[in-house]
């Protein structure tokens, strides 16, 4: 069984207020560049871009999970960015993202479809999808999805 708190770190968690996906992504993309776990950071960022460009990682329910394996990421990773307004992130549902969920690791694709797969069960529950907008803290966010 896979637990989100093996992927996660309170300092992976940020709060963004940029007015783009795209900027969006830039400001996360640029958090991470003090991270050890990606070897290539323009390999990362155009895996990133060029997935967006496929199709929206907007899976409703004010969630996107922009995702990318790739050879230059050592190790599974989540950042978190919590948006308070909420963005167009062009999803299925039309409605604003808050909660962006931005996975990346190496060519694993079993642990990669377990990792989507816990995210997407966690997030369909709309009392721990309010819990973790209504946030404050990384920390609070951190301890709330640690416990899966």
């Amino acid at each position: 069984m896979i637990h989100l708190k093996d992927y996660l770190d309170e300092n992976n968690i940020i709060f963004i207020d940029e007015e783009t996906k795209e900027d969006v992504l830039e400001k996360m993309i640029d958090f991470l560049k003090s991270k050890p776990f990606v070897k290539d950071f323009k390999a990362f960022k155009k895996a990133l871009f060029e997935r967006e460009k496929i199709v929206s990682t907007g899976i409703g329910f004010g969630i996107a999970i922009p995702h990318v394996k790739i050879k230059e990421i050592t190790n599974f990773f989540i950042c978190i960015g919590v948006h308070k307004k909420g963005i167009d992130w062009e999803s299925i549902d039309k409605k604003p993202v808050k909660l962006v969920f931005l996975i990346g690791g190496p060519d694993d694709h079993i642990t990669y479809l377990k990792l989507l797969a816990k995210i997407n069960l966690i997030l369909r529950n709309p009392e721990t999808r309010e819990k973790l907008e209504n946030s404050k803290t990384s920390k609070e966010i951190f301890d709330i999805l640690s416990a899966y």
